[in-house]
């Protein structure tokens, strides 16, 4: 797995994730990667990801594409999330169903500039892409993705004060 990890951090260094999920959706040059290995990777990458495909909508195709499908019921989940995203309607693909670990990143991570929220939904499986990997579960995420595009009912729970980068 370590060499598969190895060429998508290459791709990020390259700055070339439009064109790789653009290619992967077009069925042109390059294969889909595996989903344990993009799995993994997404857990560790995916707001990288994110910037370099500069495109929600393609993302969340090229996410159903190749993330496992999610297989469960409705769940309540959380995010945290930076405030003027959130004020956007810019909400993020990453979600937990743990308060405390969204917590963190709407204090952390998702605070600087403006500002963090923890964000909830109660989620039904159509609007979750994929649950939990091993990685994630391994790291205390428990990491869902989540279409953004899809998710009804999320609402702000609590703000947090912005801190520098």
């Amino acid at each position: 797995m370590t060499d598969k990890l190895s060429r998508f951090r290459q791709i990020t260094s390259d700055n070339g994730w439009r064109e790789v999920v653009e290619a992967c959706l077009s069925s042109r040059a390059l294969p889909m990667p595996s989903q344990d290995d993009f799995g993994t990777y997404w857990v560790e990458a995916g707001h990288r990801i994110r910037e370099q495909v500069a495109n929600d909508r393609l993302l969340s195709k090229f996410l159903r594409a190749i993330l496992p499908p999610y297989q469960g019921g409705p769940v309540t989940l959380f995010r945290g999330e930076n405030q003027d995203r959130f004020m956007a309607g810019a909400v993020g693909f990453c979600w937990t169903a743990e308060a405390s670990v969204a917590t963190m990143f709407a204090q952390g991570l998702n605070a600087v500039g403006s500002g963090g929220v923890l964000l909830t939904a109660t989620l039904a499986a159509p609007a979750i892409i994929s649950g939990p990997n091993a990685h994630s579960a391994y790291l205390g995420e428990h990491q869902f993705t989540v279409d953004p595009f899809t998710s009804k009912g999320v609402c702000s729970v609590a703000a947090f004060p912005a801190h520098a980068a």
